[in-house]
């Protein structure tokens, strides 16, 4: 199985995929967890920025028309089969990792967090394109509200794991509670 982190651009905080944390930018922190985890034959970080670049990560520039459902759906018709994660969520560590790829049985699979089932950590397979493209052309734009509506599996994890970083402020925790002094 590959891992695809998805790295689009924030509103909130700009550049944040490449911003400082424990010495590393936070999509290779991702992407190096991502190798260490042992579970993975490839990291692809997948964006559209051209500057963006991870040590960890083969590089797929995002050509799509830029709302997430468009990208899982690209990669899905690309990969077929991959663990989606978002590229800013420097929390997560062998794990929860190992909890979301053991539970996963060749059916899309996603990890809920306190009743909400993350699509940026999420393993997509073959078994959702279509109904996923279907949602998709009949106006469908949450890949949230698809995962809630479908028949895909959310197992239940720790919550905390799963933080994304899109403010100064969530940025500085990150910093404070990951980075060992």
């Amino acid at each position: 199985m590959i891992a695809i982190l998805f790295a689009k651009e924030s509103r909130r905080l700009k550049n944040k995929h490449s911003m400082e944390l424990c010495g590393e930018t936070m999509v290779d922190r991702i992407a190096r967890i991502l190798v260490e985890s042992g579970y993975f034959e490839n990291i692809i970080l997948f964006t559209r920025d051209y500057s963006l670049k991870s040590r960890y990560a083969v590089t797929d520039f995002d050509r799509t028309d830029g709302i997430l459902i468009d990208s899982i759906l690209y990669c899905i018709g690309k990969y077929h089969e991959f663990l989606a994660v978002g590229g800013d969520m420097p929390y997560i560590d062998r794990d929860i990792t190992g909890k979301i790829v053991n539970g996963y049985e060749k059916h899309s699979i996603a990890y809920d967090s306190e009743g909400f089932c993350q699509p940026l950590f999420a393993i997509y397979s073959m078994d959702i394109y279509e109904p996923l493209k279907e949602y998709r052309r009949a106006g469908g734009e949450s890949i949230s509200n698809f995962i809630r509506k479908s028949d895909m599996k959310c197992i239940v994890g720790l919550s905390g794991k799963l933080k994304s970083v899109n403010t100064v402020e969530d940025l500085m925790e990150a910093r404070e509670k990951l980075c060992i002094h």
